[in-house]
């Protein structure tokens, strides 16, 4: 297991970023397509299910995140990145969970993110996750199954060498 830890001079907050053991998920049901562009919609745990399999052939990269998480900001230009670098070859979707829609929306507004992102209404994708902390950072890989799990804020560079590793 990686752990990097990382002190904020003078606040003496820690933050801290770590490879997890994997949850015991594996998506079922039929397949969905991403969200279009620009559309935010509330999707239930089977819905979730039917995107991821419908990415099957390509790594699928889910960072579950809110609006009120200072990490979740830090990453959201990173992942736009990784979204734009890694186009046709791998996904990126956001999953905003605990959270309100309006909140939410305001945030990728702000971010103007162009990567696909759903609404966790009820709560069910983060229990399923086994969601832990904010932002999570799940790497799927091309053949639908959970390769890595990061828990905390993610680097560019570590998120490039998952997705890397996930590459068919």
């Amino acid at each position: 297991m990686t752990l990097i830890v990382a002190v904020v001079a003078g606040l003496g907050s820690v933050a801290v970023t770590r490879e997890a053991p994997l949850p015991g998920f594996q998506a079922s049901g039929d397949p969905r397509p991403l969200p279009l562009e620009g559309a935010f919609p509330s999707v239930s745990v089977a819905e979730f299910e039917g995107i991821l399999i419908g990415q099957v052939g390509r790594p699928v990269v889910v960072n579950v995140w809110a609006s009120w998480c200072a990490p979740c900001r830090t990453e959201m230009p990173l992942l736009q990145r990784a979204a734009q670098n890694y186009a046709g070859r791998a996904v990126i979707l956001g999953v905003a969970s605990k959270d309100s829609p309006d909140a939410a929306q305001a945030f990728l507004d702000e971010f103007g993110l162009i990567y696909p992102n759903v609404f966790d209404t009820t709560g069910e994708i983060r229990v399923r996750l086994e969601l832990s902390a904010y932002p999570t950072t799940y790497v799927f890989g091309a053949d639908g199954r959970l390769r890595s799990r990061v828990v905390g804020g993610v680097s560019e560079q570590q998120l490039a060498s998952l997705i890397d590793d996930a590459l068919p």
